[in-house]
């Protein structure tokens, strides 16, 4: 076994509220979050396509067409989907 060291204050703090004791409720949303990180099911795309996708959504935002969600809304919809892996 081996062991991540987290230099992050912020991310320490979080990591604290959130689980607690609780290491293997942890452990658990770790691995759920690598296995998404290494496999999202999107094919790969450019740079090129990632900068023309980041502008267009930009521009959805400045021209209201798209809006921003909240942390708490943001919160709420992680939570929901963290349910479905």
């Amino acid at each position: 076994m081996q062991t991540i060291q987290i230099n992050n204050p912020e991310v320490e703090s979080f990591i604290a509220s959130r689980y607690g004791n609780d290491t293997q409720s942890l452990v658990n949303d770790f691995i759920k979050f690598v296995k998404l990180s290494l496999d999202d099911g999107y094919p790969a795309i450019t740079k090129e396509e990632a900068k023309k996708r980041v502008a267009k959504s930009l521009q959805d935002i400045k021209s209201d067409e798209a809006v921003l969600l909240s942390q708490k809304e943001y919160d709420k919809e992680i939570d929901e989907f963290m349910k479905t892996l």
